[in-house]
């Protein structure tokens, strides 16, 4: 079967670690992406780190996701490891600091469908679900960080 790719970029005004925080906590994913998330398996040494298993579900799909690399404030790489229609996916997230209040946040994806002829159409489902997600999170994570900061009293005031 044909190996599908998938990249993504999304430049946010925050800074990586809070990007990384958001993105790394499986419990809340729901709050970027059109399906529920829950932590079914902690990870090492991280609760949300190598090992930790996540429940995807999107109604009529569900399946389970394993954090097979964490660094945390770098990078997440995960591969789906039940239930999905696809023989193979990998999803590598990488966080870059472009200043100390701004990010990119690259997402890559590479799959292979279980049913020959479908790649495309999930490839476009995937393309369409995780833009909407980083632009939720992009959106999200500007708004609590600025909130956060307005909130907290300078030093040297």
């Amino acid at each position: 079967m044909a190996i599908h790719s998938i990249a993504l970029e999304q430049a946010v005004d925050v800074p990586k670690q809070v990007l990384f925080q958001l993105l790394s906590d499986h419990d809340n994913l729901g709050r970027f992406f059109s399906a529920e998330y829950s932590l079914i398996k902690q990870g090492k040494p991280e609760v949300n780190g190598i090992g930790a298993v996540r429940e995807v579900n999107l109604g009529r799909f569900r399946f389970r996701e394993q954090i097979i690399d964490y660094k945390e404030n770098e990078h997440l790489h995960y591969k789906i490891i039940e239930g999905a229609p696809l023989n193979e996916h990998g999803g590598w997230i990488r966080f870059e600091s472009l200043s100390a209040d701004k990010s990119l946040i690259h997402y890559r994806i590479k799959f292979s469908p279980r049913i020959r002829g479908t790649g495309w159409f999930i490839k476009l489902l995937l393309e369409k679900s995780i833009k909407k997600a980083l632009a939720n999170l992009a959106t999200y994570g500007e708004s609590t960080w600025k909130a956060q900061q307005i909130s907290q009293p300078r030093s040297g005031a």
